[in-house]
């Protein structure tokens, strides 16, 4: 009996020899998780790309008909699969263009293109004329008479209020709307405090 139980013994330290083999597998498993981890970290990385996809959709829903406008997260107005947001905290046109980008990655202050998205956005910032309109930067600047969209659009409609833009300098000036009339676009200095229209595309 004594002989064998040393014998057995070795049966007993095998299986406490495998209980370390087992342990090695609970490692693994403790491995995974950091790794686990990081799937749980992509997908929280792809939340806010998650709302880009919301967007997208949002921008693609108003464009199966051009005319109707839908507000959906945007939270001012949508046209032609872009958002339009009326911000009426006067602010400098830098800072006002530095709040556009907050609101979204690609949002920069508006470019107007066309008289129908000017006559919307008199509307949007009036609220359809119940408000008296403030003065408002729109995305131009003006240097040397020549005058262009901050987002690089084409300059294929102006509103310039008679005599505007006379601008014989160096500096810069900006864009604004409504002055005197309810949509006539003066330039003025960049540093005076105006509401804003920010605008970003919500399709792709």
């Amino acid at each position: 009996l004594s002989g064998t139980e040393p014998e057995m013994s070795i049966p007993d330290g095998f299986r406490q020899g495998t209980e370390p083999e087992m342990s090695i597998p609970d490692g693994f498993r403790q491995g995974t998780e950091p790794l686990k981890s990081i799937p749980d970290g992509f997908r929280q990385g792809t939340e806010p790309l998650k709302s880009i996809p919301d967007g997208f959709r949002q921008g693609t829903e108003p464009s199966t008909s051009r005319i109707q406008t839908s507000i959906v997260s945007c939270k001012g107005e949508v046209i032609n699969g872009n958002c339009y947001e009326f911000n009426p905290t006067p602010m400098a046109f830098d800072e006002a263009q530095v709040l556009c980008r907050s609101v979204a990655l690609n949002a920069e202050l508006a470019s107007v293109t066309n008289g129908d998205l000017h006559a919307r956005l008199v509307s949007l910032v009036t609220n359809g004329g119940q408000n008296n309109p403030v003065l408002t930067w729109l995305g131009g600047m003006v240097k040397d008479q020549q005058a262009a969209w901050v987002d690089g659009s084409e300059w294929s409609y102006s509103d310039w209020m008679p005599g505007h833009p006379n601008i014989h300098t160096d500096k810069p000036f900006c864009l604004e709307m409504f002055r005197i009339d309810e949509s006539w676009w003066t330039a003025a200095d960049c540093e005076l405090k105006r509401a804003s229209i920010c605008s970003y595309a919500l399709t792709a």
